[in-house]
């Protein structure tokens, strides 16, 4: 009886925790590219509060630098919240929310050895009855002038600009304050012969979806579109302090961005400038900093290659993560060792091209569980050469494999694999990544570890397992878009 028992245990065991088969068609379309994305399309954020914080990020760290440099090229926006009560001081840091002139030094010397370009948020809200009161900006950029600074360096003014309503200390400001603002920071670059070639982007606002934020966007983008060089949108999914793990796995959220891109370019598109590029300037998972144990885990590179994936496929041309250091939702963690998603970002930046490729899924449930994207290859940062073409896929279903069957000319051609799995069987919250097996890990202050890729038949299926990502690499498929 008793062993009749264990058997039922051990066999009902088994059969929980069985793994199913789903079977899915990729089909890409080669003839045309979609999108362009900018070659720094994966960048990242530095968040204004650091600025409030007792110690300050130390920049001369070549751990740190390495870390930068190997997510080049790459664009480093200091901004925020915190960005609308920043003043800038030329000596004096006696109390918090002081910029200096050290730090704005630190700030380029850390972006000119990384091959980043810097983008620093103004703050909006010093103002002179309805103007922006630009003097206190006029300062630094005068200081960047003299310095030669400006040749590697853009700007921003303000922060989310919708929200000040809700902060009693901050002035309300309507469209035209904030364009008007923007052509007055315009007009001083212009003055500085070293800061003439300086960009802007802006306006920094959510989501553009909003009644509330949509009179902004459209209004702004019709005042400052003859200079800007980018118009700048944030998004997150969620709000990160109530989130799960769950949460960060939950299909449905993959229907929310497409929507808000689609909006925020059909406003450019209808406005006097309908050329003017769309950005996200800061974005991540969940606001308010993430989720504590969760948005700095393996889980977290669902989403965030998603975002990668539809962002780049739906028309925006840079992605900047917030954040890059210390954080719930940083991709390099207190003690400077990379979390998940730098590793994700890292393996995009090296495999993932500029050209993007229309890609149809069949096989697949509502809402669906795995994704797939395409691109042509960077050549430029891999051993690749043109005419490859990059896919990477997700699949957020934790008990069924995605099988994948390649239709078209990919039928028959052979590809390289890296998958990445956590550093800890079937734990999503795994502060570790292992690819193909391997945990990865820098070997030195100055090294990052090899990428071996696993071959693949020409022809053969790819199994994606419940819970993981993957990238896949066609050597060659001479595509002649990708030459």
């Amino acid at each position: 009886m008793l062993s009749n028992l264990l058997f039922l245990v051990i066999f009902c065991t088994a059969f929980s925790n069985s793994v199913s088969e789903r079977n899915v068609t990729v089909t890409i379309d080669t003839d045309n590219v979609i999108n362009i994305v900018d070659a720094s399309f994966v960048s990242f954020t530095i968040d204004s509060n650091v600025y409030y914080w007792k110690n300050y990020i130390d920049f001369s760290f070549t751990r740190f630098l390495t870390l930068i440099r190997e997510l080049s090229p790459a664009v480093l926006r200091v901004g925020g919240t915190r960005a609308d009560d920043l003043i800038y001081n030329e000596t004096t840091n006696q109390r918090s929310g002081i910029v200096t002139q050290d730090n704005i030094t630190a700030l380029v010397n850390a972006t000119r050895s990384t091959n980043t370009r810097l983008i620093f948020d103004l703050n909006q809200q010093l103002r002179n009855g309805t103007e922006w009161d630009s003097t206190n900006a006029e300062k630094l950029i005068k200081f960047c002038s003299k310095m030669n600074y400006c040749n590697s360096m853009d700007w921003e003014l303000g922060n989310e600009p919708e929200w000040y309503k809700r902060n009693p200390i901050r002035t309300v400001l309507t469209p035209q304050q904030i364009g008007d603002g923007y052509v007055k920071l315009r007009s001083i670059l212009r003055r500085y012969a070293n800061c003439k070639k300086s960009s802007i982007v802006g306006p920094a606002v959510g989501r553009v979806t909003s009644y509330l934020i949509k009179p902004i966007f459209r209004g702004f983008i019709n005042i400052t579109g003859s200079f800007l060089k980018a118009a700048t949108i944030h998004h997150y999914y969620f709000a990160g302090p109530s989130a799960t793990k769950e949460t960060y796995m939950n299909a449905s959220y993959f229907a929310d961005l497409p929507n808000l891109i689609g909006k925020a370019l059909s406003l450019i598109k209808a406005s006097k400038y309908p050329g003017v590029p769309l950005w996200f300037s800061e974005t991540s998972t969940g606001y308010g900093s993430g989720t504590a144990n969760v948005s700095d885990r393996f889980v977290s590179g669902f989403l965030w290659l998603e975002k990668l994936g539809i962002s780049a496929a739906r028309g925006a041309k840079v992605v900047c993560r917030q954040i890059l250091y210390r954080g719930n939702y940083a991709l390099i963690d207190g003690k400077l060792n990379p979390n998940p998603d730098y590793w994700f970002s890292w393996i995009h930046k090296m495999l993932v091209g500029q050209k993007v490729f229309a890609v149809n899924l069949t096989g697949l449930p509502t809402p669906p569980t795995t994704r797939v994207y395409a691109h042509c290859t960077n050549t430029a940062r891999s051993s690749y050469r043109p005419g490859a073409v990059t896919v990477f896929a997700l699949n957020v279903d934790t008990t069924t494999t995605s099988v994948l069957t390649f239709s078209g000319p990919f039928a028959k051609k052979k590809y390289n694999s890296y998958l990445f799995e956590p550093g800890v069987p079937g734990d999503v919250l795994s502060k570790s990544v292992k690819l193909n097996g391997r945990t990865l890990t820098m070997l030195s202050d100055v090294k990052m570890p090899k990428i071996v890729p696993i071959g693949r038949k020409a022809g053969s299926t790819f199994a994606l397992p419940p819970a993981t990502m993957a990238f896949l690499v066609f050597p060659d498929a001479k595509i002649p878009l990708c030459h």
